[in-house]
């Protein structure tokens, strides 16, 4: 074969071997070659979800409250009624305004218990301003275990009738709660009101689903506390007159010589009495506190005394007349000694 020839014939076998390794290569940059018409398959992210669309903020309604009486505080029923006069502020559109809709969420529904009634309605600042009178009795767990030494925190939430209804609650800038200066609770002191924001949860789904991501349920609120302080002397005489005088009772039966039998009867006659005096005015949980620690010091300062005084005149006098007249002037300091001190040991 001729030199050429053989030449020729080695540029044509390398030509085709480049063509058909570097033809794929070339293809993929080359316009005049079409892609491929399968349809490709996007990656999935298995690691993130699909971000959820937001919702809008919601428009603030501000509540404000002014006390005007307190009554009724009635520690057996556990309850007491309120008045007020309470005004929203609404920076939404005023056809949604969702202040007709509040409610007491702690109050009483029985009939006319509890009003919210309209009185004006005006446009302040560029808000939809409403005001409302208030009146309603209010449920209230009296803590009763340190009478007459307890304190009480009057509390009262106030949110929309519907639980399930989201609002953006919250208090007015300036003086959220105030309590009129005239108003006066007989037996107590009150102290600094406030009011915040707060919710109130719900741990039932009320047969409505959650929205995703949503453990419990809570329904924004808006409470007003006013703490309370019992003025304890006042109640120390009429409440506990029958403790003083079986206190005194069992101190005349040390000092009379005669007719003891009779005395002590009669103290425990009149602790008994004011034990029973007591447990119809509070409720039965009060009795576990203060007051039940105090009727067991007076029973135990009664038997003290019968059982010290039968064995100074009844045992000991047998063996020695000077030893037991000794024991019976220490008798009564001593009696008298336990009885404060214990006394002054169970008061909180």
């Amino acid at each position: 074969m001729p030199r050429r020839l053989r030449s020729w014939l080695l540029l044509v076998l390398l030509g085709l071997l480049l063509s058909i390794g570097l033809g794929p290569g070339f293809s993929a940059v080359n316009p005049g070659i079409q892609p491929s018409s399968e349809p490709t398959v996007p990656a999935i992210d298995w690691g993130e979800a699909a971000p959820t669309p937001l919702e809008p903020e919601l428009p603030a309604l501000r509540v404000g409250s002014y006390i005007t009486n307190f009554s009724n505080i009635d520690l057996l029923d556990d309850q007491f009624s309120i008045e007020l006069l309470l005004w929203t502020l609404w920076q939404g559109d005023p056809d949604r305004n969702p202040s007709d809709q509040l409610r007491i969420l702690n109050g009483i529904y029985d009939g006319d218990v509890q009003r919210f009634e309209l009185v004006r309605r005006d446009v302040v600042d560029g808000s939809s301003w409403s005001l409302y009178k208030v009146r309603s009795a209010v449920v209230k767990r009296w803590r009763l275990q340190r009478y007459p030494f307890d304190d009480q925190l009057l509390r009262v939430q106030v949110g929309l009738d519907d639980p399930l209804q989201p609002v953006n609650l919250d208090v007015v800038p300036e003086d959220p709660l105030t309590v009129a200066p005239s108003l006066l609770l007989p037996g107590w002191d009150l102290k600094e009101p406030k009011a915040y924001a707060s919710t109130v949860t719900l741990m039932n789904d009320l047969g409505h689903p959650k929205a995703p991501g949503v453990a419990v349920r809570r329904q924004p609120t808006v409470s007003l506390d006013v703490p309370i302080q019992r003025r304890s002397l006042l109640f120390v005489a009429p409440d506990f007159l029958g403790y003083m005088l079986a206190v005194g009772l069992c101190c005349m039966s040390l000092l009379i010589t005669r007719s003891r039998d009779d005395l002590i009867l009669a103290a425990v006659v009149s602790a008994g009495g004011n034990y029973v005096f007591i447990a119809g005015q509070l409720p039965v949980t009060a009795m576990t506190g203060f007051i039940g620690s105090l009727q067991l010091i007076i029973f135990l300062g009664i038997l003290y005394v019968v059982a010290a005084d039968e064995l100074i005149d009844h045992q000991l006098s047998n063996f020695s007349e000077r030893f037991a007249q000794w024991l019976r002037v220490l008798l009564l300091p001593s009696y008298v000694g336990m009885t404060l001190f214990g006394i002054w040991w169970i008061i909180p």
